[in-house]
């Protein structure tokens, strides 16, 4: 069936299980390529991964302008000529950025820059330097991806992209753990990134259905992008602060074995994490989208149909992981890891606050993306309070708390602001307490089964 036929709800259904299914693939390759790259490599080269990502995507967040959002909001998104000005758009913004980078990496190599950090700091390696220096290329190559996933994201077809994440996913694989074989350090896993991310631009302009991109700027184009990014900047800024500033402040904090620790924590927690954070964004300002120019008196049903699976899955495994982390941790990784079980405990306190959050979307879809913005700035400054608070509380894993319970406050601030405009219904709100209660039994008898001779005797065949 021929996807402008198909009614939303089809689309959804269709749009959900390749995004799932997309993300379970995902899953597989980060998990076992996880556990073999522990294996090979120390703690300390995962902090430094950690902490040059998260100044690469820092940079991405701070000038994004919402191109993607713009595609599918925009009446103009169908538009070849206008698909071609926006790709331009983010080529040029992705290697202006990592000249800035360079120049950034470039000082911190000065002897007098790198011994004013704090000893221990990650940023003070004399590897981290090269090292976001040639993951910053992923800026480059994010940057001239088609605009044509943009483009099938609108309409709700992810087959094809499905296929892209999966080929640029697996492949890297092989390659990194005999990178990491043959000479382990740091740069298997850098070069393993930097291969993925070319496999996936490639194969963007050569899988994905639209028009072939090529330079093009037409200046109501740039308008438009730059008119309704302005606040998607602002948003996206703050949205790295709440989102990624952890890693920032933890690595000035604690030492770079100890960030490496965080890095696997915080990765579990992502797992389940990113797939609600996936159909989010792939789906949210999609269908509210619709459901605003066709329905707006349906906006608040519609919105709690969406939400239902998203908050269950949820609150089943911030359950789940809350009683079965340590168990988790210590059946998956060898000794040197084992201490990442208190953080990821910690941790999955924010799977539960998660889905109030996704009311978001619906204010992008009406055109009050102003809203958005505000709220990810109260989460942003949030966090970084919650973190500072709780570091000098009860040192790194007190700032690992404080950060997870700061999303309190703009979850509060967005259903305030919803309730206004009667999307959201406070006895609604609370329909995840059962699936949470669940996910804590589940995570308890797995510490149960895990803990079970044949278990036991399962992981030492693993890592003898």
């Amino acid at each position: 069936m021929h996807l402008r036929r198909m009614t939303l709800r089809d689309r959804i259904i269709r749009a959900g299980t390749w995004t799932v299914a997309s993300y379970a693939a995902e899953i597989i390759a980060k998990f076992f390529s996880s556990l073999i790259m522990t294996r090979l490599l120390v703690p300390d080269a995962f902090g430094l991964v950690a902490a040059a990502m998260t100044l690469i995507v820092g940079l991405q967040l701070v000038s994004d302008f919402g191109v993607r959002a713009v595609i599918v909001r925009s009446p103009r998104g169908e538009e070849q000529q206008f698909l071609r000005s926006t790709w331009s758009f983010q080529a040029t913004r992705g290697t202006m950025l990592w000249i800035v980078l360079c120049a950034g990496c470039a000082l911190l190599l000065i002897p007098s820059v790198r011994l004013s950090l704090p000893q221990g700091s990650i940023y003070a390696s004399p590897l981290f330097p090269p090292v976001a220096i040639a993951l910053g290329c992923v800026i480059v190559l994010g940057g001239v991806e088609s605009a044509t996933i943009s483009l099938n994201i609108r309409r709700l077809n992810f087959r094809p992209i499905f296929t892209i994440d999966l080929i640029s996913k697996f492949i890297p694989i092989p390659a990194m753990i005999l990178w990491a074989y043959l000479s382990p350090s740091v740069w298997a896993i850098v070069g393993g990134t930097l291969l993925g991310s070319l496999l996936r631009t490639i194969l963007s302009h050569i899988v994905v259905p639209g028009p072939r991109m090529s330079f093009s700027y037409e200046r109501d184009h740039i308008r438009e992008i730059v008119s309704f990014g302005k606040w998607i900047n602002l948003s996206s800024f703050a949205t790295f602060i709440g989102l990624q500033s952890d890693f920032l402040i933890l690595g000035f904090l604690i030492p770079g074995p100890m960030l490496g620790l965080y890095y696997i924590a915080r990765t579990l927690k992502d797992s389940a994490e990113n797939l609600l954070e996936r159909l989010n964004s792939m789906m949210t300002l999609s269908v509210l989208g619709e459901v605003a120019r066709r329905e707006p008196a349906s906006v608040s049903d519609r919105y709690y149909q969406f939400r239902l699976p998203i908050e269950l899955a949820a609150a089943l495994s911030g359950g789940f992981l809350f009683t079965a982390s340590d168990s988790i941790i210590h059946f998956l990784y060898d000794p040197r890891y084992h201490d990442a079980g208190s953080m990821l405990r910690a941790l999955s306190l924010s799977l539960v606050l998660y889905p109030f959050l996704l009311i978001r979307g619906a204010f992008a879809a009406v055109d009050e993306a102003h809203v958005t913005a505000w709220i990810s700035v109260t989460q942003a400054a949030s966090l970084v309070v919650g973190m500072i608070v709780g570091y000098w509380w009860a040192g790194p894993i007190g700032a690992i708390f404080g950060g997870v319970l700061s999303k309190i406050i703009p979850s509060v601030a967005i259903l305030v602001l919803a309730h206004r405009k009667r999307w959201t219904v406070i006895s609604k709100e609370c329909r995840w307490l059962p699936a949470y209660l669940i996910g804590l039994v589940m995570g308890q008898c797995a510490t149960y089964a895990i803990g079970t001779l044949t278990l036991l005797d399962l992981r030492r065949l693993l890592w003898s």
